[in-house]
């Protein structure tokens, strides 16, 4: 009994495959199970050919399923239960796809039409080879692209640093804080130093005491010996001589009186000069501070938008499917080894998923010759009912067209008899119905004349009908 349920499980399982296969062909599992009276299958090469037809469309289906639920899984925001369901319904997408295009082959159909058809199918068949390639491109280089993921990150973060500093105006302002500590430097030189015109007052300062001292030598030689001669002079000569050292001892204090006053004027200059550098510094101070309150704002903006954009590129980063994709894509741009191997799984898969509908376009099998008979009177008989169908409508057509000319020929004849008897005999209705009611309000009290003149009328009424009745 054991072995009978097993055999009836494995009879329902073999059949039930085969029902998918078939379905996922494209064609009727009765036609590709026809027999003869010997238990030969009547169609055993065309049965093999879309067998395997529908186990690539399954295959696809299942790879392509698998890709996305895979993409979806790497995404922070979808459950692993989500992404397997989205998977899933890709398959099932997937798979009516592949049936769709199988179905609309032709496999004796014009090359033009095979080209053209091949054309649109192979970027289809591209697409999807692409969306079963990127998950096993992925998980066979998942260390490459980790250390990918993180340089981009990296480079993202630094780039978002300096864009957030220059979005803030930070490099220009730091830009002139330097220039105005470098004003504020060569204040400060100036404030120890002298004015231009320093070295120049001084050689004059110079020049001034030379003079006085040689003035000094010479008037002082002069006294001395106006002194001597004075001992020996007559008063009159003394008070000339007197005159004289007077005269000279003036001189003396004049020079160094002009050597004072050009002390004084030095002196003067440099407190001026300490002056006006002493209020410099202090503006350049004024503005230093100033500019370093500007500074530390534009700093303080700069992190805070760089920081609100960092936490974006790190969740960016971790974010699964689109930080895979963009290593992906940049390995692919510079990394030949990586590229190759892409391309070399691409054409692997792209080759097998074209093997389906290359072998429907150009192997023509019992089962298509079958298939392509059973359409063609299919559309032979449809046409032929479409052809009955037309000529009862137009035979419908033309009896109601011969009806309405006999009675619009009918009404030609008649003329308006018909018309006039209906209005005669609504009259006649109308006398009918006052009299009743005329009697009824008398209670037979009416009298004879007006009964008889109602009988004339009646009388008169019914003649006329019958005349318009008549035949003319």
């Amino acid at each position: 009994m054991r072995y009978f349920n097993s055999r009836a499980c494995m009879q329902a399982l073999l059949y039930s495959t085969k029902s998918l296969l078939a379905l996922s062909a494209a064609v009727s599992l009765k036609v590709l199970d026809a027999q003869d009276s010997d238990g030969n299958y009547l169609y055993a090469r065309g049965r093999h050919k879309y067998f395997g037809i529908g186990a690539l469309v399954i295959f696809f289906a299942v790879f392509a399923g698998y890709g996305m639920a895979h993409m979806l899984a790497t995404m922070v925001n979808v459950s692993s239960t989500g992404a397997i369901i989205a998977g899933c319904l890709w398959a099932v997408f997937q798979w009516c796809l592949e049936r769709q295009m199988i179905m609309s082959i032709q496999s004796d159909a014009s090359w033009g039409a095979k080209s053209m058809g091949l054309f649109w199918r192979s970027l289809l068949a591209l697409l999807s080879a692409i969306t079963m390639v990127y998950p096993f491109y992925v998980d066979s280089n998942r260390a490459e692209i980790t250390v990918k993921t993180g340089e981009l990150e990296r480079s993202r973060l630094i780039h978002n640093l300096q864009s957030a500093q220059q979005a803030t105006g930070l490099p220009a302002l730091q830009q002139d804080v330097v220039a105005l500590d470098d004003k504020l430097k060569k204040a400060e030189e100036k404030l120890y130093g002298e004015p231009p015109q320093m070295a120049e007052m001084r050689q004059q300062l110079q020049t001034l005491r030379e003079l006085a001292k040689t003035e000094e030598r010479r008037s002082n030689g002069q006294i001395a010996n106006w002194r001597k001669a004075m001992t020996v002079a007559l008063s009159a000569e003394a008070v000339l001589l007197e005159q004289k050292i007077s005269a000279a001892q003036n001189r003396i204090n004049n020079a160094r009186a002009r050597c004072l006053r050009q002390e004084q004027d030095i002196n003067q200059t440099l407190i001026a000069w300490r002056k006006e550098k002493l209020a410099e510094k202090a503006q350049l101070a004024e503005e230093r501070h100033q500019a370093n309150t500007i500074v530390n704002k534009a700093r303080s903006d700069a992190q805070a938008l760089e920081k609100t954009h960092s936490a974006h590129i790190q969740a960016a980063s971790h974010a699964g499917f689109a930080a895979d994709f963009a290593a992906t894509w940049d390995m692919l741009q510079n990394d030949v080894h990586r590229r190759l191997q892409f391309i070399w799984w691409l054409l692997w898969f792209l080759t097998i998923e074209l093997v389906a509908i290359i072998v429907k376009f150009t192997n023509h099998t019992d089962v298509d010759a079958r298939l392509n008979a059973d359409e063609y009177l299919l559309k032979l008989g449809i046409a032929s009912n479409s052809r009955v169908r037309q000529a009862q409508i137009e035979v419908a057509q033309l009896r109601e067209l011969t009806a309405l000319k006999g009675e619009h020929a009918a009404l030609q004849a008649d003329d308006g008899i018909s018309a006039a008897a209906l209005a005669t005999i609504r009259q006649m209705q109308q006398l009918e119905q006052q009299a009743n009611f005329s009697s009824s309000i008398s209670s037979g009290n009416a009298s004879s004349g007006l009964r008889s003149l109602l009988q004339e009328t009646l009388n008169t009424m019914n003649a006329n009908f019958l005349r318009l009745l008549a035949p003319k």
